[in-house]
């Protein structure tokens, strides 16, 4: 197995780092997957940017977070910016790659309505037979755009994009978006997790942040997330040495330091309760299958 460096692991990629950046345009990029089966830049990786991939044909896996899916005709996997991902692909396999750095082209109820589609959520669906031709057919004709350049195609991919996003969305999960602010407060508290999982892990912190007691962060995460909030908080710091822990050269004692956990025992610990294995045994096991 190939050396793995910790420095590699924790960059984000922006989108010159595949070679796609043509300077038409800032804000959509749509290319072939076939040009871009091997990547320019070696996996595992991660990106600075929202990475849409939807299979046409072929086989093979795409791993996401340690979560393998199958690769088939009709399959999309949605990645969000700082998600680890890898890919073993057939020769054969064909598809669409749709690239966008942010949201933020979008703006008033149309961006709120996007915010809450792209939440975390699922990284996977594939897509059932009475819907897959008419998704396929959008991303056919972004790529189209794409490719021929024509007056207002910035525009016209800008559209398209969205309503990609939002099919991909009510395919996921058939319920109503909410236009309040519920979706700005989800957004925004998984961001401040994102910012201080490492150092920060008790409620209070979270509750002081955004100027509620324990109690009522509590009731309302678990309201609008569905979630405990000290259990994203540990969800996030396991994620990440599961990362470090497949990828990176960093010790245990590195990664419980990394993580703010002062004493490489007491992590040690949490890791086992959180996983069922110790940190050793999950980096051998993971390591023995790349």
């Amino acid at each position: 197995m190939k050396k793995h460096h910790h420095d590699h692991l924790s960059k984000l990629h922006p989108m010159g780092s595949f070679g796609v950046v043509s300077g038409i345009t800032q804000q959509v990029r749509v290319t072939r997957l076939e040009n871009r089966l091997n990547p320019a830049v070696p996996f595992p990786h991660k990106h600075s940017f929202y990475h849409l991939l939807i299979i046409t044909n072929g086989k093979g896996w795409h791993e996401i977070d340690f979560k393998r899916h199958e690769v088939k005709s009709g399959a999309f996997f949605f990645m969000r910016p700082s998600q680890v991902h890898s890919w073993s692909m057939s020769k054969s396999t064909t598809g669409i790659v749709i690239e966008f750095e942010s949201l933020s082209m979008y703006s008033g109820e149309e961006l709120l309505v996007l915010t809450e589609a792209v939440r975390p959520s699922l990284d996977y669906c594939h897509f059932k037979a009475k819907d897959k031709s008419d998704f396929l057919a959008l991303a056919a004709s972004m790529l189209h755009e794409y490719e021929e350049q024509k007056k207002e195609f910035e525009t016209i991919l800008r559209m398209d994009l969205a309503k990609l996003i939002l099919l991909f969305s009510r395919n996921v999960k058939e319920t109503p978006v909410n236009l309040s602010k519920v979706s700005k407060f989800r957004e925004d508290f998984h961001e401040l997790i994102e910012k201080n999982f490492r150092h920060h892990h008790n409620v209070e912190f979270y509750a002081t942040q955004v100027g509620l007691s324990t109690k009522s962060l509590t009731a309302k995460v678990n309201r609008i997330i569905g979630k405990n909030v000290r259990e994203m908080i540990q969800d996030r710091c396991i994620l990440e040495s599961k990362r470090l822990l497949a990828y990176s050269d960093m010790s245990v004692g590195e990664i419980a330091l990394f993580l703010g956990y002062e004493d490489p025992n007491y992590f040690t610990r949490f890791f086992k309760l959180k996983t069922k294995t110790n940190p050793g045994k999950f980096r051998q096991k993971v390591r023995s299958v790349c």
